[in-house]
């Protein structure tokens, strides 16, 4: 099986294990990444291979949802289960599955670094994170936690580690402060980089409006 075989299974179990999900990180999320971190290796370089694989893999075993698990090995099981596994070069499973353990913000707080295929990935994810959509992703994330658009009567909470990240209830517009705004200036690649410029624009804006509105200040 070459690698094209390997992606295309991969590709498949992937998109039919996430048509349901309704939190933003359905296939449609993934979709996105996948074709965003082809577009950027086409500048960037490295392992197309390894970044499609990163890309297709990164959600399916998400620590918000799978808090206890161990996700390299669960990724590994996956991988035999579809029989792939004896396809992948060990040193690409070792970057595959290293690359998506630590591929998520984690509140800013994860410092590992990646190869430049895990770059490339995390940049793809984060500009998903970025932007238009980024904003329906976090309201559609926010109705799925049961989470207020806004409280005035919290503010903007300033989130001081990854605990707190993951377990404290906040409304939807903190997120775009304790994450989204800040993922422009913690883009890997020169090509992320400059996507990333327009999104963020986007989101500032956004932002100035709703408060606007908020106050009725918007006329």
């Amino acid at each position: 099986m070459d690698n094209e075989s390997t992606i295309k299974v991969v590709h498949d179990y992937v998109r039919s294990n996430s048509n349901e999900d309704i939190s933003a990180h359905d296939w449609w999320h993934i979709h996105r990444v996948f074709e965003t971190a082809t577009k950027i290796a086409e500048v960037e370089g490295g392992n197309l291979f390894v970044i499609q694989m990163i890309a297709l893999l990164h959600d399916v075993y998400d620590h918000k949802f799978h808090p206890e698990v161990d996700i390299a090995q669960e990724i590994i099981g996956l991988l035999e289960r579809l029989g792939v596994f004896t396809h992948i070069d060990n040193s690409d499973l070792v970057n595959i599955t290293h690359s998506i353990c630590n591929l998520s913000f984690k509140g800013g707080f994860n410092k590992e670094k990646l190869s430049i295929e895990g770059q490339i990935a995390q940049d793809a994810d984060r500009l998903d994170a970025i932007g238009a959509i980024a904003i329906a992703r976090t309201f559609a994330y926010g109705g799925k936690m049961d989470r207020a658009i806004y409280d005035p009567t919290e503010g903007i909470i300033d989130v001081v580690d990854e605990r707190q990240y993951v377990t404290t209830a906040r409304h939807s517009i903190n997120h775009f402060y304790e994450k989204l705004l800040k993922l422009k200036d913690l883009m890997n690649t020169e090509t992320g980089k400059k996507m990333a410029l327009r999104r963020h624009q986007f989101m500032e804006d956004y932002l100035k409006q709703f408060f606007a509105e908020w106050h009725g200040v918007d006329f």
